[in-house]
């Protein structure tokens, strides 16, 4: 499960997108009497010029929005909720495909999972061919953003110009000092992609993902995503389109086998269903999920936790007709 880009509140500077009432009774008279005023025509909302910043990272990361706002208290500022795991870029890349799909063309997004922070690896805006802007160290956090958005082009930042000033001693926070305020000056228009430093081969740092094999029947791929914090849906890397060669429609039923390297950890003959709902509280399924892959869950109850899945290049799927 991947998290999800939300305003903050009540501590967020104004301009992240939320509304930072202390008082209960003060925040609710304050937002009727604001809607009543626009539903009467009296209140427009004025179109910004800038575009919104959105922030990921494997930390708070409240001191990268700070350095946003002091480059224009006019942006909207965003953090994905809640922290991704730390040190783990597989986790960032897949984060920053799942969250910016939704957003205009214009929008930077700012991705620091880091774990080389200050060593050779590049500090980069990607610009990809739908005009969104990802500023990252390119570690591999930028490979599937540019896989599924295609490459306009890639820049290596310019630190002479694009850093926070007094920081050049600075050598372990790239993204407060760097990538925050590089993505906020983007977004405000203070720079264009041009001024962002020297253009590079349009490529970025591939993740080597094991790809997904179907023969003889039978589907496999590697689990990428077993969080069981959250709701605890188990994610692997077979693509709906890899999926739908064997066949199967929705309502048959599958047989699924999950190890961990030789070691069989689940298996179970489950229906291949639409959505949850499809089966009773508390039953398996198997599903394709919001961004295109085969998922296993329990309805109402968390698949990875109670069967102790993993995630990693040891842990695979095997999806067969059941």
């Amino acid at each position: 499960m991947v998290a999800g880009a939300v305003p903050d509140t009540p501590v967020s500077p104004p301009g992240d997108g939320s509304l930072a009432f202390r008082h209960p009774m003060k925040h609710t008279l304050r937002t009727l009497l604001l809607a009543g005023a626009f539903l009467a025509g009296l209140v427009s909302t004025p179109a910004s010029t800038k575009n919104a910043v959105v922030i990921q990272a494997d930390f708070g990361g409240v001191v990268m929005m700070g350095v946003c706002y002091t480059v224009s208290k006019d942006l909207a500022i965003f953090r994905v909720q809640p922290p991704l795991p730390r040190h783990d870029i597989e986790a960032a890349a897949r984060s920053l495909h799942y969250n910016s799909q939704v957003w205009p063309e214009g929008t930077a997004f700012v991705s620091v999972v880091d774990p080389g922070v200050g060593t050779a690896r590049k500090s980069v805006v990607l610009k990809t061919g739908n005009g969104y802007y990802f500023v990252s160290p390119d570690n591999g956090s930028l490979a599937l953003v540019a896989k599924e958005y295609g490459i306009a082009g890639v820049r290596e930042i310019d630190e002479k110009i694009n850093r926070r000033p007094g920081t050049e001693w600075s050598h372990t926070f790239h993204g407060r000092d760097v990538y925050a305020y590089t993505a906020a000056r983007l977004a405000a228009g203070v720079i264009t992609f041009e001024q962002v430093g020297p253009l590079l081969e349009p490529k970025v740092v591939p993740l080597e993902y094991p790809a997904p094999t179907v023969g003889n029947g039978v589907a496999t791929g590697m689990i990428d995503d077993a969080n069981d914090d959250g709701f605890g849906n188990m994610t692997c890397r077979i693509d709906r389109h890899t999926f739908a060669r064997l066949g199967l429609k929705e309502g048959e039923r599958v047989h699924v086998v999950i190890k961990d390297g030789d070691k069989t950890v689940y298996e179970e003959t489950v229906p291949y269903a639409h959505t949850f709902g499809d089966v009773p509280v508390g039953a398996n399924l198997l599903f394709i999920n919001s961004s295109g892959f085969v998922s296993m869950a329990i309805n109402q109850g968390n698949f990875s936790k109670k069967y102790s899945i993993g995630s990693g290049r040891a842990w695979t799927i095997s999806v067969r007709r059941g």
